[in-house]
């Protein structure tokens, strides 16, 4: 636990100490809770109908034990995958950025656009850009956004498709053109990794792989190289092997994480 200035709320532990119980019995009466926290009962009784108050618990009758209501999944409505992904993510990105020096970054998907969630750039001497996470990229003009698109199922893919057409900006102006798009697509697909060269940067050039979760995507990591420094052919040859490595060890890792 982080060390604070503040105080922690009794009353708040308490409440939350009271929820998980619930959680934990499937049912329960204040009696029981009650046992299961050690707290007094007539303060387990107060908490317990303040959140059914609020809608987090029920029961049908005065004496009947309290249940959890479908309003607690609503807590976890602000939970993104993106938001424990750059935990392993940065571990990766630390040890993968000993080998390769260039920048590389990890993007998730967010409104239409590839968010950098993380990143070695601020660590690169070779990196030409240095501010990185949180910055939204389009998904037509970026190797993350082509992975991404190129790697997802059809339906999603699809009403990516129509929502970036939809909006003013680049990818709005590929998307004149939707055969050619989804030719490239399909050219991702095949070869198995997107790429970018010398657009949106002019200088640089990137390549990026997927992460997958079955056949969903949950994000892209990449390399980003100088062009002057080293031709396409060559970084890809020698730094896709090190990228899906990368991506490989991210699965593992997510698939242990939600096993647990």
């Amino acid at each position: 636990m982080s060390e604070s200035s503040y105080h922690s709320v009794r009353g708040l532990e308490r409440g939350l100490a009271v929820l998980r119980a619930v959680n934990a019995l499937g049912h329960a009466t204040s009696v029981e809770v009650a046992s299961h926290t050690g707290l007094p009962r007539p303060t387990v009784h107060r908490l317990l109908e303040t959140l059914r108050t609020e809608g987090f618990l029920r029961r049908t009758a005065l004496r009947d034990a309290y249940r959890l209501t479908l309003k607690v999944k609503s807590l976890s409505g602000g939970y993104k995958d993106e938001d424990w992904i750059t935990d392993i993510a940065d571990v990766v990105l630390a040890e993968l950025f000993d080998e390769v020096v260039w920048p590389t970054d990890i993007a998730t998907y967010e409104d239409n656009g590839m968010v950098i969630r993380s990143t070695t750039h601020y660590r690169s001497p070779l990196s030409i850009e240095r501010s990185w996470v949180g910055r939204q990229l389009p998904m037509l003009s970026t190797a993350v956004g082509w992975t991404y698109l190129a790697f997802s199922p059809a339906k999603e893919r699809n009403a990516i498709l129509e929502r970036i057409g939809a909006v003013a900006g680049t990818d709005q102006e590929k998307m004149r053109d939707p055969d050619a798009v989804r030719r490239a697509l399909a050219a991702t697909r095949r070869r198995g990794y997107g790429t970018r060269q010398r657009e949106l940067m002019a200088k640089t050039s990137s390549i990026a792989v997927p992460i997958m979760n079955g056949i969903h995507v949950l994000g892209c990591i990449n390399i980003i190289w100088i062009d002057s420094a080293m031709s396409f052919d060559v970084a890809t040859r020698r730094y896709l092997p090190l990228l899906r490595q990368a991506a490989t060890r991210i699965e593992a890792a997510h698939r242990e994480l939600v096993a647990s």
